[in-house]
């Protein structure tokens, strides 16, 4: 019905215009005033809807994620991750007999948190029954390698870590035997006493967040000291290449997306509260379609001048909270299947197109807008119904594997102002 509704609306405007001599002419000196009217609507229907893609590939991120939180829309979030060491630095000196241990840990420098809050942490150490397998591609919902035993409990407070490195003090028993390995002692191999890491959230998630370390940084720090000098010294072991990735998970059970469940079948934002999702890392996406310019397709009457998307995320869903939103959201066209495209999703734009967030400075609203003059125009004039609406979603090969940010948009049930699509069209009599 609402779809008809809009449907008389702009076929009604559209014969108005044509008869009207007294509007709003735009490019007045370039056009036959006679024969055509230039004239902008910004009440056609948009249905959206939140989707669930496939797994997202989260192996050797540049990024690695760890930490729990709940999001009152999104559900309870959750990351792990896995990795493995690389070989030791060979000791230089000849007389390797005079080193001896102080100490082993796990060297983390923080250069990511979210939500952004200062609380006291809680991280374990667990070492892995088995090395990564570097011919495996690993996913965010990839089942966890199994672990050995935990090694290793740490607590501290993200305020005095955020952008700082801090360590993780792991057992002596271990630090020993790898001291062997470092200096090349009994031909020990270093995957033979350290299959692999795992480093986990433990404890409730109220409260808490998700930390980000970048892998460049993340070491295995030995500490030694030299007994007949005296001098300290110490030898790192950074992470495999190939070998770590992700686990991000997303409980939606008590959520209004509890039903999206099914990869690639949309859930209308009518069965979500009148409201749709982007999270960043565990595949939500929002998909949006434009159904009045579906119903006048081949109206060859129109020329679309200029066509934009205007989209204002639920200000209360980030407002005074530490759920800051995305800064870029990303526009694709979507396969047959729901997956994300990769070809053109205009005929002038790649897919997909980076689309940044801005801020009314006397509103204090975020906004994005989405240019779709081509895609619109397309619409209208092309024969065949190869167009099944955009995909908004984050930025698949960076912040989806790195972060979780995300949106909540509301529909245009829930506020009509917050999600609009404006068409300036020429009308020729």
């Amino acid at each position: 019905m609402r779809n008809l509704t809009d449907l008389l609306l702009f076929f009604v405007m559209a014969i108005w215009l044509a008869a009207c001599q007294h509007g709003t002419i735009i490019g007045e000196d370039l056009i036959d005033e006679d024969n055509t009217q230039v004239q902008e609507i910004d009440s056609l229907s948009v249905e959206s809807a939140s989707l669930l893609l496939d797994s997202m590939y989260t192996t050797d991120g540049t990024r690695l994620l760890v930490g729990s939180y709940p999001d009152p829309y999104l559900g309870n979030i959750s990351a792990q991750c896995f990795f493995n060491a690389d070989t030791f630095d060979i000791f230089s000196l000849d007389d390797d007999d005079n080193f001896r241990f102080d100490s082993l840990s796990l060297s983390l420098r923080q250069d990511y948190e979210y939500p952004a809050t200062d609380h006291l942490q809680r991280l374990t150490v667990y070492t892995l029954e088995s090395t990564l397998d570097d011919e495996t591609f690993y996913f965010n919902d990839s089942p966890a390698p199994g672990t050995l035993n935990k090694i290793a409990t740490a607590s501290f407070n993200t305020r005095t870590t955020r952008s700082k490195r801090f360590n993780i003090r792991l057992p002596d028993v271990l630090g020993q035997t790898l001291l062997k390995v470092a200096k090349g002692q009994d031909d020990l191999l270093l995957e033979n006493v350290l299959k692999g890491l795992a480093l986990v959230h433990e404890g409730d998630n109220e409260g808490q967040s998700v930390m980000g370390f970048p892998s460049d940084s993340v070491q295995i720090r030995l500490y030694y000291h030299d007994q007949k000098t005296d001098a300290a010294g110490e030898v790192k072991l950074r992470l495999k290449p190939g070998r770590r990735f992700n686990r991000i998970t997303s409980d939606r059970g008590n959520t209004v997306i509890s039903k999206l469940t099914q990869q690639g079948v949309p859930l209308s934002s009518s069965q979500s509260g009148h409201q749709t999702f982007i999270q960043a890392g565990v595949g939500i996406c929002t998909k949006l379609d434009f159904p009045t310019l579906r119903s006048i397709r081949q109206n060859r009457n129109i020329s679309v001048n200029l066509a934009y998307l205007d989209i204002q995320p639920l200000k209360t869903s980030y407002q005074g909270s530490d759920f800051s939103p995305l800064e870029n959201i990303y526009v694709y066209s979507p396969t047959h299947k729901n997956t994300l495209a990769e070809t053109y999703w205009s005929s002038r734009d790649y897919n997909p197109v980076s689309v940044r967030r801005t801020i009314d400075p006397l509103t204090g609203n975020s906004n994005f807008r989405i240019y779709l003059t081509d895609y619109v125009h397309d619409i209208l004039h092309q024969d065949g119904d190869d167009y099944d609406g955009i995909m908004l979603y984050a930025p698949v090969f960076s912040t989806g594997l790195n972060e979780l940010g995300r949106l909540v948009l509301p529909s245009q049930r829930l506020s009509r102002d917050a999600i609009k699509l404006h068409v300036i069209f020429t009308v020729i009599k």
